[in-house]
């Protein structure tokens, strides 16, 4: 799964719904979009506290790649071996 998260929206505060709609949908995303709030999830991953950060996911949630921006070409190999799970 991906997912995208964002700590703050235009005024420097947590995300609202209308606001997380709004950037799914002016940057043509189809994933799922979440509230970080205080950047408590991009803490646990980012390496560098650049912005955007990329963490890879397996299965089993078991964390492949943390900020790397080649994790998304890393994504096919780390599908499990029949995808979707059945």
């Amino acid at each position: 799964m991906v997912i995208n998260a964002l700590a703050q929206n235009n005024s420097s505060v947590t995300p609202t719904q209308e606001d997380l709609m709004g950037w799914a949908e002016g940057h043509g995303l189809d994933i799922p979009v979440l509230a970080d709030e205080n950047w408590e999830l991009e803490s646990r991953f980012a390496q560098d506290s650049g912005i955007p950060s990329w963490t890879l996911l397996g299965p089993g949630a078991e964390v492949l790649a943390t900020d790397d921006w080649g994790a998304e070409g890393m994504i096919p190999d780390a599908l499990p071996a029949v995808y979707p799970p059945q």
